[in-house]
């Protein structure tokens, strides 16, 4: 059952933290960031989205920290309008420079990247749309010729 963001008392006052950005707009903004001796790249993701507007959660993968935290933030807003994001779209107006394409996460790579949605989600099934962003021509990871650092950035999940 997912957790109640009402309900906080007893918790680390990070999950309080946590749970009160749900329970005040609507979702969380997860930024990860590689320690020291990490390879791999840095991402953001949303938990709540699902919880409040019944929206996939949103990932990004390898650009800025504070970039990501503002596109899945503004992805927030848009879901919380009434925009819905579908896997396979091309989209022009969420990234500043370029358009994007969402992609649906398996299940399978939960464990190792939304740990804090698990935790709200608890036994609660939620899917997650991946934000993918193309390389300087315009070509997407999965597509031929796209960039090797574009591709690397991204991980497909």
């Amino acid at each position: 059952m997912t957790r109640d963001p009402r309900h906080r008392e007893g918790l680390h006052p990070a999950d309080e933290r946590f749970l009160s950005q749900i329970e005040a707009y609507g979702w969380n903004v997860t930024t990860v960031f590689k320690k020291e001796g990490e390879n791999g790249p840095e991402w953001a993701f949303s938990a709540g989205l699902f919880h409040s507007f019944q929206h996939p959660e949103i990932a990004i993968f390898g650009l800025d920290l504070d970039n990501m935290q503002k596109i899945v933030n503004n992805i927030g807003l848009e879901v919380k309008k009434g925009t819905r994001f579908e896997a396979g779209k091309e989209y022009q107006e969420i990234l500043a420079r370029c358009g994007c394409q969402f992609r649906m996460v398996d299940i399978r790579h939960y464990q190792d990247y939304f740990g804090w949605a698990l935790w709200f989600y608890e036994d609660d099934p939620f899917p997650v749309l991946q934000c993918f962003w193309p390389d300087k021509e315009g070509k997407y990871p999965w597509e031929a010729g796209c960039s090797e650092f574009v591709i690397s950035a991204q991980p497909f999940l």
